[in-house]
């Protein structure tokens, strides 16, 4: 059960609202459009330092056939997809916007989550989510 806590923070936010150090952070937000499937993940108590080289563990799929990633468009439609044990799809869409290291995801108009940007290349990105409970880090392969 706690592997789905990690899969997202945000699928549990979305499917709520819609019941149906060498970081490169200012990247143009082109690098963010596309398909990122998650790759690790980790979380840390409040006050944590978080860097580009914190460890975090693999990620540990639902599916075996099929992975759960985030898809940014380039109009800034953005879609979580999440697969569970019977590979059924799931998850949620919405909205979002990147200023400078800043990912803030939105349904219906409404801020679901911001997200810190650690690292964002063409091929990698690694986010930050920051709670008065938690940080929670993860690590995206684009594909």
């Amino acid at each position: 059960m706690k592997k789905i806590f990690y899969l997202f923070s945000i699928t549990f936010i979305i499917l709520q609202s819609c019941s149906s150090d060498s970081s490169d952070t200012n990247v143009s937000s082109s690098q963010l459009v596309g398909k990122w499937e998650v790759f690790q993940v980790g979380e840390f108590p409040p006050g944590t330092s978080i860097n580009s080289s914190t460890p975090l563990i693999n990620f540990q799929f639902e599916c075996s056939t099929k992975k759960d990633n985030y898809q940014f468009g380039s109009q800034g439609s953005f879609k979580a997809v999440t697969y569970n044990s019977s590979c059924a799809e799931g998850g949620g869409i919405g909205t979002y916007t990147k200023t400078d290291d800043i990912i803030n995801i939105y349904q219906n108009n409404v801020l679901q989550v911001t997200w810190e940007i650690i690292i964002l290349t063409n091929t990698t990105l690694k986010i930050k989510e920051t709670t008065s409970n938690y940080i929670m880090v993860s690590s995206y392969n684009k594909i």
